[in-house]
């Protein structure tokens, strides 16, 4: 199975296994701007597209609450990690960081490894739609930071027009 394939795969079991409003602010929209942010990341910082985008629909998938749920992350990382191989096609070091990126991502630490940096960056880059800017000094990655990043991402988790100049 090709990784788009399986991304999409993964994507339909997390809508499917997720106990909320699929349309409220932890649901499929936050996901699909969580994964644009992720792949245009990790493109920039050399991390695995594949576990960026597997990231951005398992991270909240498990989630039982839009307001606090502290064990969310770790539920999704038990997630992942009992989705079959068969179609969880990744080896055994994206498992790892899939899941060590999902049970931490909402502890607010930094990552100076690209991939799980660009997974918590591409989250937090998302925070307009709850009402918060990102702040840089939760950022990992060097991208993430640049001013027109930040402001080109809260924009679009505001639904207003962005364009991206960076």
């Amino acid at each position: 199975m090709k990784a788009l394939a399986m991304v999409k795969a993964i994507r339909e079991l997390a809508a499917a296994r997720f106990a909320l409003p699929i349309t409220g602010i932890h649901g499929i929209r936050h996901w699909e701007r969580v994964q644009e942010n992720g792949l245009y990341l990790a493109k920039h910082a050399g991390a695995d597209r594949t576990v960026v985008a597997l990231f951005a629909f398992l991270h909240d998938c498990c989630r039982e609450s839009e307001g606090s749920d502290p064990e969310h992350g770790l539920r999704a990382a038990a997630f992942a990690r009992s989705l079959p191989a068969s179609l969880l096609r990744i080896d055994a070091e994206q498992l790892a960081r899939l899941t060590f990126a999902c049970e931490f991502h909402e502890k607010g630490q930094l990552s100076d490894d690209p991939t799980i940096g660009a997974c918590w960056d591409a989250d937090r880059l998302d925070l307009g739609r709850v009402g918060r800017r990102p702040n840089p000094r939760f950022l990992s990655t060097e991208r993430a930071r640049k001013p027109s990043v930040i402001e080109w991402a809260y924009k679009r988790s505001r639904g207003l027009k962005a364009a991206l100049k960076a």
